[in-house]
């Protein structure tokens, strides 16, 4: 009976890691890509934003090209970031997929993750400060609305704020 209240808890406890993981997950599938494709449909999507924001917003051709240039910055100052992530979910689906997944191992892997999205919180909010002095006061109003309207859009920026609310 014992033996039967030791387990309880690690099942409990593995299934709390699974909402977890679950939980961590949903940023990366809002971009609606997979883990293993990050750098150029990366690249492609982020670009994808850039260009509906400068229709919508009207920007002029230099705010477009500084735009174009704060995105090239920050995503070769991500990419890094991104790299490790990808090794780290691959690591994570394979202590997973085991027959009786480590529930430590997998606890370490979610801990090196959460800590590698709050390492973007940063460089996305810089990023998103840098784009908005590119904006007249209209665009600017008109831009927050957008990410007001489309959360995934600023995704990143929100990470540990955002979503709780």
């Amino acid at each position: 009976m014992t033996e039967a209240r030791q387990k309880s808890p690690s099942t409990m406890g593995l299934l709390a890691l699974a909402a977890i993981l679950v939980l961590l997950a949903v940023p990366a599938l809002a971009s609606g890509q997979a883990p293993a494709a990050v750098p150029m449909p990366h690249q492609a999507h982020f670009d994808m934003h850039l260009q509906k924001m400068a229709q919508k917003l009207n920007l002029t051709a230099e705010q477009q090209a500084a735009a174009k240039q704060l995105a090239q910055d920050l995503q070769t100052k991500l990419a890094p970031l991104h790299q490790a992530q990808q090794a780290l979910h691959t690591q994570l689906e394979a202590a997973l997929a085991a027959p009786n997944p480590d529930a430590a191992a997998v606890g370490q892997l979610v801990i090196q993750i959460h800590q590698g999205h709050a390492q973007l919180k940063p460089a996305m909010d810089a990023f998103h400060q840098q784009l908005e002095a590119l904006l007249n006061p209209d665009q600017l109003a008109q831009y927050k609305q957008m990410l007001a309207d489309h959360p995934a859009f600023g995704h990143h920026r929100g990470m540990g704020s955002d979503l709780s609310q």
